[in-house]
């Protein structure tokens, strides 16, 4: 593995866990990334009915999430179709601008 694939995977890897708290941050602050390896230490004194239902709370919020999550990539998705039908739009009106260019140059100099 190349320096430049260990470094995207990393930036890579960093995105996605801050769009993760950015998401999961709004529906159950206790399931932020770095709040998942305190959780045992901060509910250890909870009875078993307290600890089913923060569960089920969890389990919520994962749904949750995944409705979020998906709603975010929608966006983004549309997002870099409408960036890439810009720039081949851009592209499009710079190949006819030289060609109309070209063709007004060939035209004179048979004028």
């Amino acid at each position: 593995m190349s320096d430049s694939t260990v470094i995207s995977t990393a930036q890579n890897r960093a995105l996605a866990e801050q769009v993760y708290d950015m998401i999961m941050g709004d529906i159950e602050p206790d399931l932020l990334l770095a709040n998942i390896p305190l959780l045992d230490e901060t509910y250890q004194g909870e009875t078993p009915e307290e600890h089913e239902s923060r569960l089920q709370r969890y389990a919520v919020s994962y749904k949750k999430f995944d409705l979020e999550m998906a709603k975010f990539m929608t966006d983004v998705n549309g997002n870099v179709r409408a960036t890439q039908r810009a720039a081949l739009r851009e592209k499009e009106d710079q190949a006819k601008t030289e060609e109309q260019n070209a063709l007004t140059s060939i035209a004179s100099a048979f004028a």
